[in-house]
């Protein structure tokens, strides 16, 4: 119903619109032809100036003229108040004409100035007249011709009629009387040449014919214009009829589909409610039934609130209903209660939905149940903390075998000074230099004692504060605490280290370091009975963003059947009393999540000192800086 009356309130906006337009149009059409008269005018008037100024001075012509200016002035301050350049949309002339209203301006002002002159000048021309018959006619007969024969004479040279006047001597005071009046007619009309030269350089015939022109111009544009408005109203009316009568033609298609989309929405997967403004429940699908338990009784008029398990906090809610009823699309997880009290998180988008004034007046809500991919994921962050604990076990064990074993002969070179000393003692043997000897035997070990432990200290530091460390010194690091299974299984370890320093927890990389060289011991104690048993380790810096770190041995490689498993969780290739299966897979994690760097792992062939071998080679690739790391 909404929309065909909508159809038929468009119809009638349109034969609205068209009559306004028609009527607008009209007052157009009357305003350019009246603006268009006053350029005419100015354009007359402009001419009428022009011939006062070519034509003989006469006190009487300021009175005809200034009828004119007058008249000119009223059609500016006309033109300023109807604004015809706004209503006409004609910015483009409005410039110009601000220039031709400016130049008139100016023409009227020197217009006026030589009517405040003129009284002076006939007052001036009375008295040369008065005296002249009283003077000696003979020795100003020339001059007074010449002044009278201004006003008929342009090519007369007032400049010489003033050298004249300048030049008589001996002068009475009627004759200087005389000569005064006679340079005040001189400096009028030297200034009226002027302001007439001055007028001649405006050249406002010109500009106001031009733009006359343009103007004229226009109103092929403008009549364009309107009846291009005209014609788009009655193509928008003719439109809106075959819309109103199109639109029946598709009121059962629309039907249809929207029957389609309620089956859509009662048979989705995904858990749907429409609540009001206030928050009460206008609508839930068969899932949302199915899911929380509720009947359409239990929930139909309740509030939402009904749902809440409590486990969402009160800053949780008030930062949902700011961003809903902002109008805006809400993204969260609620944590509700079904019907039996269960837990159930549920992943939900929170859309208000509009009237036809922009109003708020309900809200979607679609949710996807995400209990068990909580659940999961919560058991496999538990598998994840129980395997990094089984590690930190491994590498405390690592850790003991290497103290136990570094330990043993500094202990061992402790006490037997100890016991010398108090042997020499009972024998009454003990000198300054034996017992300094044995002190100093025992302060040496005893500080041997106390670097291993500052070494080892390094490897289990807690703190997980980045630091900027040196790979070489890492490497030594690991040396001090493993080195010692490289004599006992007569293993050869090649480093070549370059100088290159990188961000980050150094204790997690040693450990994961020290889990790819134990594993490359191993395979090489388990496959290698004779001959040599190498281990090569380089570092070197891809670029200046990245570090490369190749951990390579002869152990005979690995089974291609299993080494895109090595890296998983418990998986080993040796005995179960030998290996915890948690190591590579430790490594894994520490390199990809902690470092965000790469390691892989190949089976290779390679020649050293002139020999052939077979092994694994894993590469290890990290970002240099922290910065870097995605």
């Amino acid at each position: 119903m909404k929309k065909p009356l909508f159809i038929v309130l468009t119809f009638i906006f349109l034969i609205v619109s068209l009559v306004y337009t028609t009527d607008q149009s009209n007052k157009k059409i009357d305003e350019f032809f009246k603006f268009q008269k006053n350029i005419s005018y100015l354009i007359s008037t402009n001419k009428n100036f022009d011939i006062f100024m070519s034509s003989s001075i006469s006190y009487n012509n300021f009175d005809v003229i200034q009828k004119d200016i007058f008249k000119i002035k009223d059609i500016l301050k006309n033109i300023q108040y109807e604004n015809y350049f706004e209503k006409l949309k004609l910015d483009d002339l409005k410039v110009e004409f601000s220039l031709i209203e400016k130049l008139l301006k100016e023409k009227m002002n020197s217009i006026e100035k030589l009517k405040s002159t003129s009284a002076v000048l006939n007052n001036s021309y009375r008295y040369i007249q008065k005296l002249y018959e009283e003077l000696d006619n003979k020795r100003f007969i020339k001059i007074y011709t010449r002044i009278i024969g201004l006003e008929f004479n342009s090519e007369i040279n007032i400049d010489k009629l003033k050298q004249s006047l300048a030049e008589l001597s001996n002068l009475t005071p009627k004759e200087k009387i005389f000569v005064r009046h006679a340079e005040n007619i001189l400096n009028y009309y030297e200034k009226f040449h002027q302001q007439k030269q001055k007028i001649r350089n405006l050249s406002l015939n010109n500009k106001l014919e031009s733009f006359e022109i343009k103007y004229n111009n226009y109103s092929d544009v403008f009549i364009k214009d309107i009846k291009s408005v005209l014609w788009i109203i009655i193509i928008l009316l003719s439109i809106s009829i075959v819309l109103f009568l199109f639109y029946y033609s598709k009121i059962a298609y629309q039907t249809i589909q929207l029957n389609r989309f309620k089956q859509a929405v009662e048979n989705s997967d995904n858990i749907i409610m429409t609540t009001d403004f206030e928050q009460k429940i206008k609508y839930v699908n068969e899932n949302f039934i199915k899911h929380t338990g509720y009947t359409y009784s239990d929930v139909i008029g309740k509030r939402a609130s009904i749902l809440k398990s409590g486990l969402n906090s009160k800053h949780f809610y008030e930062k949902l209903n700011k961003t809903i009823y902002s109008g805006q699309r809400w993204y969260g997880e609620f944590i509700n209660r079904r019907k039996d009290g269960e837990l159930s998180y549920e992943k939900t988008t929170i859309s208000p939905i509009f009237n036809e004034k922009g109003k708020i007046i309900e809200f979607l809500a679609i949710k996807l149940d995400v209990t068990k991919e909580k659940k999961i994921e919560k058991d496999l962050k538990e598998k994840e903390h129980m395997l990094a604990q089984q590690s930190k076990m491994v590498a405390m064990h690592e850790m003991l075998d290497s103290i136990a074993h570094q330990w043993r002969q500094p202990l061992s070179t402790i006490s037997t000074a100890a016991s010398g000393m108090k042997l020499n003692k009972e024998y009454d043997s003990l000198d300054d230099d034996t017992f300094n000897d044995l002190i100093d035997v025992i302060v040496d070990n005893t500080l041997y004692l106390s670097r291993t432990i500052d070494s080892f200290k390094t490897f289990f530091k807690t703190n997980h504060e980045n630091t900027l460390f040196n790979i070489k010194n890492t490497i030594n690091k690991i040396i001090d605490l493993i080195g010692y299974k490289f004599n006992e299984n007569k293993i050869e370890f090649i480093p070549n280290i370059q100088e290159v320093n990188m961000e980050g927890l150094e204790h997690e990389l040693i450990q994961s370091l020290v889990n790819v060289i134990n594993n490359a011991q191993d395979a090489l104690v388990k496959n290698v009975k004779e001959g040599k048993r190498l281990i090569f380790l380089d570092v070197s810096s891809k670029d200046k963003n990245s570090i490369v770190i190749k951990i390579k041995d002869n152990g005979l490689g690995i089974d291609e059947k299993i080494i895109e498993n090595i890296f998983e969780p418990y998986f080993t290739t040796k005995h179960k009393s030998q290996g915890t299966g948690i190591g590579l897979y430790m490594t894994y994690e520490i390199i990809s999540k902690h470092f965000y760097g790469t390691i892989d792992v190949k089976n290779c062939e390679y020649t050293y000192e002139q020999n052939k071998y077979k092994g694994a080679e894993f590469t290890i690739i990290i970002p240099s800086k922290k910065n870097d790391r995605k």
